[in-house]
């Protein structure tokens, strides 16, 4: 009895069996994490909010900027605007192609009238090369390479009867005995209309 009365007399306050400390739990540990919890989510918070600023700031300035409020809607009235620059650039191109289509038929038409004088009907000259004329870039108009005056007078030496009649009643194209070919008089020739005459000499047809 005095012995166990001794024992527990011997220990210190705080200690239990064995001398051991006998300390309670400590609150210090699970305070700092929930403090170390709070700081980071309040540094998350922080940056959100930063970031959230930053966005709206730069969206208003461009919406100063550009009229639109983000960079799709953006884009997107680009790709509007490019198309209807496009079908801009299509129909000026269309209209220069249709003024410089104009200047070339009245080029042609210029170059072989002036050329035509000896002709009795110049339009009809006109009728049988404007398809074979080209127009280069400097307004110099060729049929077959050659110059509108020398087309036209190849033209009237092969077909005398489109030339108007030199000296006595004779001139013109000699008589055709062929049966084949469809012969006119020359004063008959001369009352076609322009298209008929046009087509008369396309068919082969010889005035006489």
């Amino acid at each position: 009895m005095f012995k166990l009365k001794s024992r527990f007399c011997s220990q210190e306050p705080g200690q239990g069996d064995g001398g051991a400390p006998n300390n309670p739990p400590s609150s210090t540990g699970a305070a700092s994490a929930a403090s170390d919890a709070v700081l980071q989510a309040q540094i998350d918070a922080g940056i959100a909010s930063a970031v959230a600023k930053l966005h709206a700031d730069f969206s208003a300035e461009f919406e100063k900027s550009t009229g639109h409020k983000d960079l799709k809607s953006f884009n997107e009235a680009r790709l509007k605007e490019q198309g209807k620059l496009q079908e801009l650039v299509d129909s000026k191109a269309a209209e220069a192609n249709t003024f410089r289509s104009k200047f070339e038929q009245l080029a042609v038409s210029n170059a072989l009238l002036q050329a035509a004088g000896e002709a009795v009907d110049p339009s009809t000259v006109v009728e049988l090369l404007q398809a074979k004329a080209v127009v280069d870039d400097a307004g110099k108009v060729t049929v077959d390479g050659k110059p509108a005056a020398d087309a036209v007078k190849a033209l009237l030496e092969a077909k005398p009867f489109l030339a108007k009649a030199q000296g006595g009643p004779g001139s013109g194209a000699p008589a055709n005995a062929g049966a084949a070919v469809k012969q006119v008089a020359r004063a008959e020739f001369e009352r076609m209309a322009p298209p008929q005459q046009v087509q008369f000499v396309k068919d082969g047809g010889q005035v006489v």
